[in-house]
């Protein structure tokens, strides 16, 4: 019989002639939320953004792998995946480069306000009712990536067609970056205080979470536009919402929150100077394909008894 694989509700759009690749080695199921009574048979699960824990694997005594659909896999309790002998495997590079245009996409939208000028076109100019601020332009800028990884580079690079000045501060210094780019490290308490454009390109860690609280605020340019397409809880939205309300900086441009789907009565929702978008950074054909292969890529080579080549880094010297 067959080991049985689960592609979960959050990434049913993995194209079918890419899940098709499996089955040959494995009966692939698409499944519906909620999908508990299905975990019990399951030996690898492909999924999302939901929540895998105790109480998942508890339902998923023959599960031997948890493929993430995405490079980030905060959602995913590797320790207790590690204890139980799970392998974890995520999808990394494939989607840095279309999070680097989404990035972009919302600094040149807050800049020049695209979604009002959007709405102001459908409904008001004809009528000649009211207008649309002035935007800002990028030249002269200073363009700050706080956490110069993968997503970050890409951020770079893209910036290298803006007449900007470039910052940025990680755990990891660049040189090689640095002298290519021509990009400053500088620390953290600089880049707060030097940015225009603040960019968020970390993983969520201990160590990151609420980085971005009352504190950082404080030591920004109070004409700073503040980006995330990081994860939401690098920023406490809180101390967020405090410093839009007393002008602590000028605006926000989101790809991520807190909780998600953010609720209806979220206050970042009513501010005219944030611009929001549903964590759909690497939401491209092209870009969701290539995730796609890769996740598949890593069940089928754990199928094919393999290690698969995309284990998340805790796990990179465990074996299993």
């Amino acid at each position: 019989m067959k080991p049985k694989v689960l592609i979960s509700p959050d990434t049913n759009n993995v194209p079918v002639d890419v899940s098709n690749t499996l089955n040959e080695l494995a009966e692939v199921e698409y499944v519906k939320r909620p999908y508990d009574d299905k975990l019990k048979n399951a030996y690898a699960v492909l999924v999302g953004t939901e929540p895998i824990g105790a109480e998942y694997l508890d339902k998923a005594p023959k599960l031997k792998l948890v493929a993430r659909f995405g490079v980030g896999y905060d959602s995913v309790d590797v320790e207790e995946c590690t204890k139980r002998g799970i392998i974890v495997t995520h999808t990394p590079e494939v989607l840095s480069g279309g999070v680097a245009d989404h990035t972009w996409a919302l600094i040149l939208s807050y800049n020049r306000h695209i979604p009002l000028a959007d709405g102001f076109t459908k409904t008001r100019w004809a009528k000649h009712e009211g207008y649309i601020p002035f935007g800002w332009d990028t030249e002269g800028k200073t363009l700050g990536i706080l956490g110069l990884g993968r997503i970050g580079l890409e951020v770079l690079k893209r910036a290298q067609g803006f007449p900007v000045d470039t910052i940025y501060h990680d755990i990891y210094r660049r040189e090689d970056l640095e002298e290519e780019y021509g990009v400053e490290y500088v620390s953290f308490d600089t880049l707060l205080s030097r940015s225009d454009i603040l960019s968020i390109h970390v993983a969520l860690t201990d160590s990151t979470k609420g980085i971005i609280n009352e504190a950082a605020f404080n030591k920004m340019k109070p004409t700073a536009l503040i980006v995330n397409t990081s994860r939401g809880p690098v920023i406490d939205e809180k101390a967020l919402i405090k410093a839009l309300e007393e002008k602590k900086i000028a605006g926000a441009a989101l790809d991520v929150f807190e909780k998600e789907p953010t609720p209806l009565d979220n206050p970042l929702l009513r501010f005219d100077n944030v611009v929001l978008t549903p964590h759909c950074a690497s939401a491209t054909w092209e870009t969701r394909r290539k995730m796609a292969v890769r996740s598949v890529g890593n069940v089928k080579a754990f199928l094919e008894g393999k290690r698969p080549p995309h284990v998340v880094p805790e796990q990179r010297e465990v074996s299993f």
